[in-house]
């Protein structure tokens, strides 16, 4: 009789020891297939994340190449001695006409140009608008300067181009649902189709504009020149580009006040005494600062410079309406 019992207990003992290392062998294999699925989950997000970074800087260097050329070619032309495009050249002159294809806004010289809307403080009295404009975008810079803009509470004007990348569209969206001002930069930005005539020129801005209503649902109204109306490498004479401007009810707007971000060398602060000292200047201020990927430096010196502008007396910062006096380089009306 003890001895059944004995060999129960045994027997009972055995089969919860079998139960326990069956639930071992399970949990561990479990496990052993958990944990290399969490470790897939987790590269797979990296990796997405990654590529999602890696497409994005592609299409910026493929967007900087198709302004400037290959790598190989500007190395070649700073070699040679020949500039990389217009930023390079002087304030005394203010455009260049040695390549066709330069691609930066030109620095201009206002004693020279009758620069419309461009009036000294002494000329108007009452409040001094400033109008800060962004050029170039949407880029992967594009949602920190709308991130900065809407934690001063400030709106600014973007004359963007036409970049069909997936990517983009929940960004110029983004300009319109903050409350900013959107411009027409061209579709292309490329000078030699721009600027090869008129007919060129109709295209170029047809199909940014056309872009930009289906992607936010505005039909932009304001465009600025690659290069400003006083370029000099149009091979069109602009005022007949500014005559078809007019006639489809478009105004266009240059700067009077220049970050100089499109220079080689330009620094945070470089960027920030080019706005804040020459702003006072001018009672309508329309200032120029370029949204791409390489401008970092116009992100980080952003916050300052609303700062100043914001601490100046009768000074409002706010976006390009129809109600904005137009700064023309070259006024055709």
């Amino acid at each position: 009789m003890e001895s059944n019992k004995a060999e129960k207990k045994e027997r009972k003992e055995y089969s919860s020891r079998i139960r326990r290392l069956r639930r071992l062998i399970l949990t561990t294999v479990a496990a052993s297939c958990l944990i290399p699925t969490c470790i897939c989950v987790i590269l797979a997000v990296r990796y997405d994340r990654l590529n999602d970074r890696y497409k994005q800087a592609s299409a910026d260097l493929e967007w900087y190449r198709s302004r400037y050329g290959s790598e190989m070619e500007i190395l070649g032309a700073e070699e040679e001695g020949e500039p990389q495009s217009p930023a390079t050249e002087t304030k005394s002159s203010p455009v260049s006409t040695s390549d066709a294809s330069a691609d930066e806004e030109m620095d201009v010289d206002y004693a020279t140009i009758d620069v419309s809307g461009a009036q000294n403080p002494e000329d108007i009295e009452g409040t001094r608008y400033v109008y800060l404009t962004f050029d170039d975008g949407p880029s992967s810079s594009t949602d920190e300067i709308l991130d900065i803009l809407e934690e001063y509470d400030v709106k600014a004007t973007f004359f963007v181009c036409g970049k069909p990348s997936a990517k983009y569209k929940d960004v110029y969206a983004r300009i319109v649902d903050d409350g900013h001002t959107l411009g027409m930069h061209s579709y292309s930005h490329k000078y030699s189709d721009i600027y090869s005539s008129l007919d060129s020129f109709k295209d170029d801005l047809d199909k940014l504009r056309i872009f930009l209503y289906e992607t936010t649902g505005v039909w932009a109204r304001y465009y600025r020149f690659p290069g400003g109306s006083s370029n000099g490498v149009s091979q069109v004479d602009m005022k007949e580009l500014i005559d078809h401007l007019n006639s489809a009810e478009i105004t266009y707007y240059d700067w009077n006040v220049s970050a100089g971000d499109d220079r080689a060398g330009a620094t945070k602060e470089s960027i920030y005494s080019n706005i804040v000292t020459n702003v006072p200047k001018f009672k309508h201020c329309i200032v120029l600062m370029h949204d791409a990927a390489d401008k970092q430096s116009t992100v980080d010196a952003l916050p300052q410079i609303i700062e100043a502008i914001q601490a100046m007396d009768d000074t409002v910062i706010v976006p390009i309406t129809d109600n904005t006096l137009p700064v023309q380089h070259i006024n055709n009306n």
